[in-house]
């Protein structure tokens, strides 16, 4: 399994996750995951000796992506990283920065929504807007609008933006894009399945890409990694005609 690693130091990885690629293992999961390529790098083993509940049980990995979302993954190599780690995940230190594709025109250029998530009373592997959800914050900024034919439900219209993720709910930015009509290109559980479908003749994963990771790090230092968008996303991209 070959994955790009972005950035390495004693005790810090970040990769850039392929598309397609689940983060932690599971009972329901067949196949390798992003814990099983942790644990056959060279420092794992000498890692795990450490005999620290919490760092086997993740393999050091800090946060997680959706299996069709790429880009920057956090990665621990040590118990104490990995603790100092989580406490910024929970103290919102880190910033995270998102790419996505959406259907219709988005406006304002810029905005945040404030609203709660809990899972989907009907549908559990589905998280919806309710009243009785964690609080969830997503701001946005957008990059480029296109002209997309044959979508009038959207006015013809796909846009591009960069969201910053304030909070870290499960399925955040999917969930919170589709509930204001902004659905992301090509997902399969928050758009229509009809486009859903009509998109995957040209992009086989939804168009959520996460580009940027900011951090201090253990060692003290600041740390900015910045992950290339997959190439399919942007040969999609190359092909749309650019609003003017």
């Amino acid at each position: 399994m070959e994955i790009p690693i972005l950035y390495e130091d004693k005790d810090t990885l970040v990769i850039n996750k392929p598309v397609d690629l689940v983060v932690n293992r599971a009972n329901s999961i067949k196949g390798r995951t992003v814990q099983d390529w942790v644990e056959g790098l060279e420092w794992f083993d000498e890692a795990q000796k450490k005999d620290d509940d919490l760092f086997r049980q993740r393999s050091g990995v800090c946060h997680r992506l959706d299996k069709e979302t790429s880009g920057c993954l956090l990665i621990a190599k040590n118990p104490n990283a990995l603790r100092y780690y989580l406490s910024l995940f929970k103290e919102r230190k880190l910033t995270k920065t998102y790419m996505a594709l959406v259907h219709g025109r988005v406006e304002p250029d810029h905005g945040e929504t404030v609203l709660p998530l809990r899972r989907n009373l009907f549908n559990r592997e589905k998280w919806q807007v309710h009243y009785e959800g964690k609080k969830a914050i997503t701001e946005w900024t957008v990059e480029k609008r296109f002209i997309y034919q044959g979508h009038e439900h959207w006015r013809d219209a796909l846009t591009l933006l960069r969201l910053n993720l304030k909070t870290g709910r499960t399925h955040q930015i999917r969930v919170h894009l589709s509930f204001l009509g902004w659905p992301i290109f090509a997902d399969d559980k928050y758009l229509n399945r009809k486009f859903s479908r009509e998109d995957r003749k040209y992009l086989f994963h939804h168009f959520l890409h996460a580009e940027q990771i900011s951090f201090i790090s253990f060692s003290g230092d600041r740390v900015d990694v910045h992950a290339p968008v997959p190439s399919d996303c942007e040969k999609l991209l190359s092909s749309l005609i650019e609003e003017t």
